[in-house]
């Protein structure tokens, strides 16, 4: 409502700027005219209807008194802003005041100047409202002066005479004082216009001045705001990256804690193995030290050396069976200690894509890449520790075979077969410290497992965080560039505006 009234205001004030003050003026003499005139000319046909005046006489005095207000608008409709219009006005004005003064029989007909000169005033011309007045107080005069020579009682008149003349002094005054007061009102008004002109046009060049510097700056804004947007988007870009890459890092570490619990089964197998190991060896180590207290009765328990040899050597077939799914293990836990190094060298890469929020990311990394080799490392000591009991074992197997088909001669090789267990026992000694080692290992690489285990939990946790956190910093990142090109379009449009007021300057 407030913007409607606003907007009409705005209309109705550019319509009046528009406006002539010439055409305003003569507009509202031509009607005063015509007004004048009409009521004259119906008050004498008046006069006729009451038998005062002849027809002839009032024709003429309507014909007087219309003829300028046909002229006037005439002129007015083909060109409002006329100059000449007002002259025209004024001058059969003045014909007609001039006959109907000369003519007519009251002493108030003088009065019929008063308001065509009060409209004359209109178009604050000194030298026109100066001149009606003086030819109108003239002509007052000079019939004044004549009604007074032809009455038959002049000191009668005189007072009338007297006043007709003093009144329309005074008016023809009061006129040229309005006028020059008008005058000097309009230089007052432009002295002051032209005063706020020179200060709307230093206010309109400091406008002209801040509106450039407004631009310049804008412009500035707009080229950081421009660099800021790009720098957002290249943010949410890494951000996606970095999400993408915590969601792989994170599956990976699905994957490696499954094989590592894979690697703990097989560690527990391999501790069952170490077991078993142990139990044959101290049956052998039995075995063994049995044979070498019952060696001078060999000859009698010939038989029973010979079962026992048999025994022995299904043990060590077991033991050989064993050891050779101990070597598989071995290359299993190999080949998972393999993919954790690879596992970790991949964590490290996405850990330094990530920049800051993967730091701690890397640092499990790099510990999960210790643990691996520290696996590695066992393993192969294992493989070692086996490779030395294969050999002992195959040791044991030979020397058995040879105790098993030199049975028919024990007694003759008594001496070599006590020899023989001799070296059993030294074997099974050296078999029983790396049966121990072994398991101390096999513990060893349990605990190192179990740290793995732990540290991929560690990194799961710290992942999923990481990828918590880079999905919060992609809806912010998303959210400021949002923002960003919201200030770039106000930023834009602040622009477009300041050049367009500089323009209008």
């Amino acid at each position: 409502m407030a913007y409607s009234t606003e907007r009409e205001e705005n209309k109705r004030l550019e319509e009046l700027a528009q406006m002539s003050e010439t055409a305003v003026a003569n507009k509202l003499a031509v009607i005063t005219l015509t007004v004048i005139c009409s009521i004259i000319s119906l008050a004498y046909v008046l006069e006729v209807v009451k038998g005062a005046r002849t027809i002839g006489y009032v024709v003429l005095t309507v014909v007087l008194a219309m003829l300028p207000v046909v002229i006037s608008w005439i002129l007015y409709n083909s060109d409002k802003n006329n100059e000449s219009l007002k002259y025209v006005v004024a001058v059969g004005y003045s014909i007609l005041f001039a006959f109907v003064l000369f003519t007519a029989q009251n002493d108030l007909v003088f009065t019929y100047i008063i308001p065509m000169l009060i409209i004359i005033t209109l178009y604050n011309n000194k030298g026109l409202t100066t001149a009606m007045g003086v030819a109108a107080s003239l002509m007052i005069v000079i019939s004044a002066v004549i009604n007074l020579m032809n009455a038959e009682d002049a000191k009668a008149i005189t007072a009338t005479v007297e006043i007709q003349i003093l009144l329309s002094i005074l008016i023809v005054a009061y006129l040229i004082v309005v006028s020059n007061g008008t005058a000097r009102f309009q230089e007052i008004r432009m002295a002051r216009l032209r005063l706020e002109q020179q200060k709307a046009g230093a206010m309109t060049e400091r406008i002209l001045s801040v509106s450039g510097d407004m631009t310049e700056t804008v412009e500035r804004v707009a080229v950081h705001m421009e660099e800021l947007r790009e720098s957002v988007d290249r943010t949410v870009a890494s951000m996606q990256e970095v999400s993408s890459g915590t969601a792989e890092s994170a599956q990976a570490v699905q994957r490696q804690l499954l094989k590592t619990e894979e690697i703990q089964k097989h560690v527990s197998d391999v501790e069952d193995a170490a077991k078993v190991i142990s139990d044959n060896v101290h049956t052998t180590g039995d075995a063994v030290s049995e044979g070498r207290e019952h060696i001078k009765e060999m000859n009698n328990y010939t038989a029973q050396v010979d079962k026992a040899g048999k025994e022995v050597a299904a043990v060590l077939e077991v033991f050989k069976d064993t050891t050779s799914r101990m070597n598989t293990i071995t290359d299993l836990i190999t080949n998972v200690a393999s993919e954790t190094s690879l596992l970790a060298l991949n964590a490290s890469i996405e850990a330094a894509r990530a920049g800051d929020a993967g730091r701690g990311f890397a640092v499990v990394a790099s510990e999960i890449s210790g643990l691996a080799k520290q696996t590695t490392d066992a393993t192969e000591n294992i493989v070692k520790m086996i490779e030395n009991i294969t050999a002992q074992v195959d040791t044991m197997v030979n020397t058995i075979d040879r105790l098993i088909s030199t049975g028919v001669e024990e007694s003759r090789c008594a001496e070599e077969t006590a020899k023989s267990f001799n070296t059993i026992a030294e074997n099974v000694s050296v078999i029983s410290k790396h049966s121990n080692q072994l398991g101390d290992v096999v513990s060893q690489l349990a605990a190192a497992n179990k740290e793995i285990v732990d540290s991929i939990q560690t990194i799961s946790a710290i992942t999923e965080e990481v990828t918590a956190h880079a999905a919060e910093t992609t809806t912010i990142s998303e959210q400021n560039s949002t923002i960003v090109a919201d200030i770039n379009d106000m930023v834009e449009q602040l622009n477009n505006d300041a050049k367009e007021l500089k323009a209008e300057g």
